[in-house]
């Protein structure tokens, strides 16, 4: 191998993405989309359309864009919509957009100000500045617009009528996040206990960016100890350092589920006893835990345990005994 070749080869966890969607682990839903919609661009001899790619946060969706820019072969620009406060923001955005893709990550936080104004920019092709009395026109270059969001409700209505896709991701099973971390063990020559991969899979909240924290967080055990093979042993020290439980479960998660012992809880009593906003609680902490049914809701909003989550509320209470 040459010293180029050496300079090319990933060491990190960030450094490892697909290359095609051949290389994308599930989501095979939006795989299939995407293809049909590069390779039906191809025969027509036209740009892609634009895309709105919705789902919780880590589970692939910029990964995705990345690939979708490889298949059509054009240039590749990202910008987190929080980051456009305003109009020569925006301007800068479109204008640097070149003919490729513009991928806007969490475009529902762009202000609707500016939502408005890219939908202008979308039906025109043309960036409208206003200078006095006069208004002056620019053209933009023919780029595609995809757009990521884990909230679509934030986006205005028409704006999101002018994607011609809207996909909705899916959460991974087991057997699909075990892929993803084999996938960038081999990527990255990590050698590995095959039983490991179902342990981080297991607690991986079927998120793949939630497993690749833990594979990452066992590796750095191991490196630690001085031994070259990630082992599930060390999966388990980091997960005790880290405070997770064996089935992912984070600190915040688990006194959640422990206000819940006693009695079903309402959100607001929760949140203040945990110490964050009810938009955490139901953002951050709550999802995973009704959608494991470790938790439950009734219908007058009361939260309350399940069987299993008592179950795994006792499993937690004597590994930490």
């Amino acid at each position: 191998m040459d010293f180029d070749d050496q300079e090319k080869t990933p060491t990190e966890l960030r450094d490892v993405r697909p290359s095609s969607f051949s290389h994308v682990i599930g989501q095979d839903h939006v795989k299939q989309a995407l293809q049909i919609a590069v390779d039906a661009g191809f025969q027509e001899g036209k740009r892609l359309d634009e895309v709105l790619l919705c789902g919780p946060p880590g589970l692939g969706k910029t990964a995705l864009v990345q690939v979708l820019a490889d298949e059509c072969c054009v240039p590749f620009t990202e910008v987190l919509a929080q980051s456009i406060t305003n109009a020569a923001e925006l301007n800068s955005a479109l204008l640097s957009s070149s003919e490729g893709i513009l991928f806007l990550d969490e475009i529902h936080l762009l202000h609707p100000t500016q939502q408005h104004a890219l939908l202008i920019v979308l039906d025109k092709r043309r960036i409208f500045l206003s200078g006095g009395k006069s208004v002056q026109s620019i053209p933009v270059a023919p780029f595609t617009l995809i757009g990521a969001t884990t909230d679509p409700d934030g986006l205005i209505s028409p704006l999101v009528d002018r994607f011609k896709m809207v996909l909705h991701l899916d959460y991974y099973s087991h057997d699909e996040l075990g892929k993803i971390v084999q996938q960038r063990c081999l990527a990255l020559h990590w050698e590995y206990e095959p039983e490991l991969l179902a342990e981080i899979a297991q607690r991986g909240r079927q998120t793949p960016r939630i497993a690749l924290r833990l594979l990452g967080a066992a590796r750095r055990v191991a490196v630690a100890a001085g031994e070259n093979r990630i082992e599930v042993r060390h999966l388990l020290h980091a997960c005790q350092i880290e405070r997770i439980s064996s089935r992912g479960l984070d600190n915040f998660q688990q006194k959640y589920i422990r206000l819940l012992r006693p009695a079903s809880q309402r959100l607001n009593v929760l949140a203040s006893m945990i110490g964050v906003s009810t938009k955490v609680v139901t953002a951050t902490i709550e999802p995973f835990l009704l959608r494991s049914g470790l938790v439950v809701k009734s219908d007058n909003g009361l939260r309350q345990l399940s069987q299993s989550g008592r179950e795994h509320l006792s499993e937690i209470e004597s590994e930490t005994a």
